[in-house]
């Protein structure tokens, strides 16, 4: 069975947990901003954006799922493609993070939602 080291297993794990937090804070504004202002011309850029930014982060936590499992099925080593997919999913998964949210504070901010 091939292994990650601990250190990139921990951090994809954190990862996840990230994602899955930012994926409550979006739905928790888009709910907000809907009960408190409805769908209006104004609202509706907003309400795409945070549905996209769920979206996303849903992209990035499934292709971990999927890509932990395949690493730790794999025999006897993980492939290199492999390696440096979860390598590359990691550094744009930090990068979306860290972007979408500002974009969640943002937005936040603009409606007074803090």
């Amino acid at each position: 069975m091939a292994q990650l080291p601990a250190e990139t297993l921990k951090t994809v794990l954190s990862l996840q947990q990230q994602l899955l937090e930012q994926i409550d804070e979006a739905r928790s504004v888009e709910f907000t901003l809907l009960e408190q202002f409805g769908e209006t011309d104004e609202t509706i850029p907003e309400l795409e954006e945070l549905q996209s930014i769920r979206e996303r982060a849903d992209l990035y936590y499934s292709r971990f799922s999927v890509t932990l499992r395949r690493i730790y099925d794999a025999q006897p080593v993980a492939s290199r493609d492999m390696l440096e997919l979860l390598a590359r999913s990691i550094n744009e998964a930090t990068s979306a993070l860290a972007a979408t949210a500002a974009n969640v504070r943002e937005i936040k901010s603009n409606w007074n939602l803090l």
